[in-house]
Formats: structure tokens, sequence, C-alpha cells
């Protein structure tokens, strides 16, 4: 019999987070993914990569951005520094006297470096639109600029300022010895002879897409076509545009082309991996191995003719065979939906888009294990792993994730998944929820309607917790005879997540609110439900409670944890807290593993006292202010080990100084001052603090 409790809600809890020292933290380099919007290489080898965001089908928006760099031929990547946000790349271009251009997503759209990255400036003047797709060069220095929705510009004084060109919607350029400039777009190929003043669209590409367009060193050109969709392949031509023949791949859209050293040419498509050809394009190699479903939105091949794919989703796959075989190499910033441990603990499995991601704890390395949109990973009690996919199924693994048996794909989509036993296993499926109490062998469907991507499951006291919809209210679902029937207990929302429910040793509940039709924060309730108490305010994103009873979430504001059931809360983690947001957090041997939503996995090492506090330490530290970015007020914190002078003073991006803070002397403790920027503007700020021969600074952000 299913029992319905009245809910009803009381006044939420204010409780004020505190900031102790910040633990020791590490990125672990992985796992790969992003969506890479450009790559280029440089005379040194050294492999620059773009990335930009977008908005889920669940309008969730994963905060991919930056500039990144690999000197080591992709083992490794950084994120290149600069005074402004982190960008989000569209287009990345190095010209003939080594200047980097970065075209973004509206932002500051061109940017540029004269030293290889170290130092940048923003160089839009003149243009007057919002976005930036593709960079070209004529042979006389001219800069060519497009927005791919209908507006080119160009630049006579290497990018300093720029005028309008000509309404195309560009997608790339190219030049040939003779100086003309091509332009592919949405609705054709067009070339400019006289630097951009007038364009001629060739008859033979109306109203098809040229994404890519090469020039070989006979000045033959090559272009490839279809977009979004219908493509037909390759085309060349030997008089400069004039005519153009079929070079191959008939109906397959073509995004990108490269030629190696011995002129092989090698096509990039939306579906179907790499072709080469040796042969002028009368036979054509398809290479998948690493690489199906993948798509090749960009290729790039460098002096040693290793291969790197640049994809939508997937991050950057090399190849050192000639594509024979592909490994994903980076970027180390993968949204993870959730992550579990191998029984040993020595592995950690990260669902991703581009599919299931392992983490060798003691080697440091990242594979990854195949699948694709894989929306949730979880280990059974005995080490068996599964991997739920968006739409492709069921898979288990008895190895680790080095191979894979296909268990079930009866439903169109999925949402979560957990093995809460050997062999009950709860699928949080599209439209109803599944129960299997044999591994994977039957299943059977309850009537809870599972159709959001906010399902929670959780196995406490021999029962299974999930959350689900009935006649269009979002509610928890419990059952504890293995979904013969159900209780049903109201929320305080209509939207939660899929790690947004845990359940403390004493039988506490505790529900996580993005949004609907209470104020976003963290409640709790007794189980048996009575009333659910506010206990955090702001918007959070997962739950976690470890054995000590501690609560962990992560908000906007980073990582936060309490050790009084949500009365009062303290700050462990704030790195990069708009794209370190965290979706799942898990604790193994007092480290706490934090899988953000567009920036990879951290390993945080945690105090085994929630009551640790600073003054523990022996150096002085100066803290990231909070919030980051703020306007207009700031706190600041900081410790000193020793009694003495202490001078914080702010500097604008010039190194000006603009505002004094502090300058006195203080006491050995923990302090925490704030800063109100009345009288400044929006920018990028810095903050440095002095005392004896102790200097640090750090980078804040004011935004208007």
């Amino acid at each position: 019999m299913k029992q319905i409790f009245i809910l009803i809600f009381v006044l939420f809890v204010f409780s004020k987070i505190t900031r102790p020292q910040q633990p020791i933290w590490k990125h672990t380099g992985g796992p790969n993914g992003g969506i890479v919007g450009d790559m280029v290489i440089n005379s040194n080898g050294e492999i620059f990569a773009g990335v930009y965001g977008f908005i889920t089908p669940n309008f969730e928006f994963k905060y991919y951005s930056g500039l990144y760099k690999s000197t080591d031929n992709g083992i490794s990547w950084n994120e290149t520094e600069t005074q402004f946000d982190p960008f989000e790349i569209y287009a990345l271009y190095i010209n003939k006297a080594g200047h980097i251009l970065v075209g973004t997503n509206h932002q500051g759209r061109i940017y540029r470096s004269t030293d290889n990255g170290i130092t940048w400036e923003n160089n839009n003047i003149g243009y007057d639109t919002g976005e930036c797709w593709a960079f070209c060069e004529s042979n006389d220095s001219i800069l060519f600029a497009g927005n791919g929705e209908g507006e080119v510009y160009r630049s006579t004084n290497y990018g300093e300022s720029w005028e309008f060109s000509g309404s195309l919607m560009s997608l790339v350029f190219a030049t040939d010895s003779n100086n003309t400039v091509f332009c592919g777009t949405h609705l054709g190929l067009f070339k400019t002879t006289d630097n951009g003043s007038s364009w001629l669209q060739s008859i033979a590409f109306q109203d098809t897409a040229v994404s890519s367009i090469l020039v070989d060193s006979a000045n033959n050109i090559f272009v490839s076509t279809g977009y979004y969709d219908n493509g037909n392949g390759v085309y060349y031509s030997t008089d400069r545009g004039n005519n153009w023949m079929h070079f191959g791949l008939e109906g397959k859209v073509v995004l990108s082309l490269a030629f190696n050293s011995h002129g092989t040419l090698y096509a990039g498509t939306k579906h179907d991996g790499v072709f080469k050809t040796t042969d002028k394009g009368q036979t054509w190699t398809q290479h998948q191995n690493g690489i199906e479903g993948v798509e090749v939105f960009r290729l790039e091949i460098n002096t040693q003719e290793h291969i790197f794919i640049g994809s939508e989703n997937e991050g950057i796959y090399r190849s050192t065979d000639g594509g024979e075989s592909f490994t994903q190499v980076g970027l180390p910033i993968s949204h993870i939906q959730n992550i579990d441990f191998s029984s040993d603990k020595n592995f950690i499995f990260a669902s991703t888009p581009s599919g299931v991601q392992r983490y060798n704890r003691t080697t440091g390395i990242w594979e990854n294990k195949a699948l694709k949109e894989v929306e949730a990973v979880s280990v059974s009690p005995s080490g068996d792993l599964y991997a739920a996919t968006f739409i492709d199924g069921i898979f288990s693994s008895t190895n680790n994730g080095d191979s894979w048996k296909f268990i079930s794909n009866d439903v169109i989509e999925r949402y979560n998944f957990k093995a809460v036993t050997d062999s009950i296993l709860v699928d949080a499926a599209s439209p109803n929820l599944r129960i299997s109490t044999n591994a994977g062998l039957s299943w059977d469907t309850t009537s809870i309607a599972s159709d959001s991507w906010a399902s929670s499951i959780f196995f406490y006291n021999n029962k299974i917790f999930t959350q689900g919809f009935t006649n269009f209210h979002h509610k928890i679902f419990y059952t504890d005879n293995l979904g013969q029937s159900f209780f049903e207990i109201e929320t305080p929302s209509d939207v939660s997540s899929k790690n947004g429910f845990s359940i403390n040793a004493n039988g506490e509940m505790f529900f996580l609110n993005r949004q609907g039709n209470q104020s976003p924060g963290i409640y709790s309730n007794t189980f048996p439900p009575t009333i659910w108490i506010q206990k955090y305010f702001g918007l959070s994103n997962c739950i976690y409670i470890d054995t000590n009873n501690f609560i962990y979430t992560g908000t906007t504001e980073g990582v936060i944890r309490s050790s009084n059931n949500g009365n009062n809360w303290q700050s462990v983690f704030n790195e990069n807290i708009y794209r370190a947001f965290a979706h799942d957090l898990k604790i193994e041997e007092n480290s706490l593993f934090i899988a953000t939503n567009s920036y990879g996995l951290y390993e945080l090492q945690i105090p085994t006292n929630v009551n640790e506090e600073i003054n523990h330490a022996t150096t002085f530290q100066l803290f990231q202010n909070h919030p980051n970015p703020f306007n207009p007020t700031t706190k600041i914190k900081f410790y000193i080990p020793k009694s003495a002078i202490v001078k914080i003073r702010v500097y604008d991006i010039l190194g000006n100084e603009v505002n004094t803070i502090l300058d006195e002397y203080k006491h050995i403790g923990n302090y925490e001052i704030e800063f109100i920027a009345n009288d400044l503007s929006s920018g990028v700020y810095f903050y440095r603090m002095i005392s004896g021969n102790y200097s640090e600074t750090k980078k804040m952000i004011l935004l208007r």
C-alpha cells in the first residue's frame, strides 16, 4: 500500500560557510574530452587546441573553455593563462609572423598573442559581430576573419583593426600562390582576387556547405563538403577554382582535410572516421580503429607524421601509425556524470560523453574503455562493472572495462543506473523505472515515470530509493520488496539531480533542490518523513555523506561540507568553481574525489578532523578571494604563522596600484578582510600580500 505524507515546509536555515585552510588538491589529468573548436601546430611542433561550451539536451550548460597547449606531442596539456576570462574558442590561426589569433564565441571576439601565448591583447576594433569562426592571411599579409553567420572582415594592419569585407557565412579560408583567397561557407564556395574588395561565388557548390579547403604545392585546390548534413565528399580543381572534379567519398559529410609530407590526403568525416588516399582519390582507405563514432571536426598532421583529431565532446585523438589506430590523448577536461571504484580501489571509473574512462591510481594514467554517451557507471559489491548509455543500452564487464557484455537495450533513453547488490540492478530509464533481480537477465518495469535526468538511486537498509514523477509531481519513491510496491514521499522540488539524494547513518534523508516550487538548496527530513527543513540555501548539484556523517555538496561556491547535519558549512574546495562545478563526490582513503561539470576529476586530501584549524600551518598563506568574480564586494582570507606587519594591495592589469586593503601589524592567526571595489570598473585585478620576505599574488575578476 502506498502512503502519502503531508509535506509541511518550514523556514530554511541560513548556514554560514566558514573558510579554513584549503586542503591539498591535485587534478588527476583527466578524463579526456571537451568540444574542440580548432587546433593549430606552430613551427616548433607545439600544439594549440581551443574549446567551447554547449548546452545539453537537458538544458545544462557545460562550461568548456580555454586555450590548451602541448609541448610533448599531445602527451600532456596545459591551459594557457591570460588576463582575460578563459576563451570560448571557435577559431585558431597562426599567421606568417607567428602571431596566434583566437576567435571566440562573443566574449572579445578576436584576441592576439605576438609571443607564442605568453601575453595577449584584445583586437576587435571594427569587427562588429559577435563571433569569429575562421581566419586566413593573404600572400601580402591581409588578414581575413568571418563569423559563420554572414559577415567577413579584413585587416590590413596585422589584426590591429578590422573592416567589413563581404556578406559570407564563412566556415573556412585558404589562399593559393596566386593570392586568390577562397572562403568556404554554409552556402558554397567564394573567392576574391582583390583582397576582399569583391567576392565571386563558384557555381559548382551553390547551397552546399564547404567546410575545409586545402591548396597543395602544385596549386591544386581541394575542398570538403557538408557541415551539419548534405555532404558529398571531396572535390578538387586544377585551374584556380574555375572547374571542379569529384575526388571521392560520395555522399559523406567531410569536415576536415590534411596532407602529410608525402602528399597523402586525409579526410575527416562526421560519421565514418578518417579516410586517406595515396592515388589521387581513385581509392580511399577507411580508418576507425579507436575513433568509431567520433566526429572528426579538425585534422592536423605534424612533422613526425602523427595525426591529431579534434572532435566534439570527444576531445583529441592521436595516431602515430598513419591512421591505423587512434588513442584519446586530450583534453583533460571532460564532463563527468558520476564515478565509482573498482573492488580493490585501484581504478576509478568515470562516465563521460566519450565513454567509460578508467583512471589507474597507481600509475596516474587515464584510458578510454569504449562505449559512448555514458550516463552512469556502477560497480557491484563483488566487482562487476556496469555502464549505462543514453540510448545504446546497458553493458557489463568482469575485467574492469577491458571487455564488455551487452545486457539490455529495452528502452530508448536512460538517465541513471546502480548495481545495489550483485544481483539487484536499478535502471532509471524512459518512460519507467526498471529493476532486475538476476543481474540483468530479466527486468521488471515499475509504474514510476523516470523520464528525468534528475533520477537519483540510493540503497539504504534494504530499501531502494529513487526519484521520479507521478501525476506530474516530482517525488521520492522507495520500495522494500524489490519494486513490487512503492511508497511515495513528497519533495520540495520539481528538479533535483542524479546524485541529489542521500541518507546518513542515523536514517536522516537529505534532498537536493535545484529549482521548482521552493528555494534552491539542500533539505533534510527524518525517515519515516515528517517535515523538510532547508539546511543550505543556494544552487548545488550533488550530495555525499561519509562514514562520519559529514555531508559534502558541490555548489556554485565550490565544495562545502558540514559536520553537524547541515547547520553549519565549511568550504573545502573552490578551485575553478565555474568549470569545476561538482557533479559527483566520493571519498576513499581520506581523499575526496570531485567529478566536475567540465574540468575533469580532482583529488583532494581532506583533514581527518573537521575542526582542524588553519593555524596548524607553518607558512604564510593567502587564499583565493570569495566570491570570484565579484560585484562589488569580496572577501580575502589569509594566515600568518608569526606576528608581523601585513600589507595587501590591489593592482590593475597594467600593474598600477589601485588600492591598499591592509597595512598594519597582525598577530599570528587567521584573518579575513573585505574589499569593496566601488570605484573600479569591470576587469581583471591582482591582489598581493607582503609580510617580511613573503609575498604572494592572486588574480580576481570584477564583473559589473
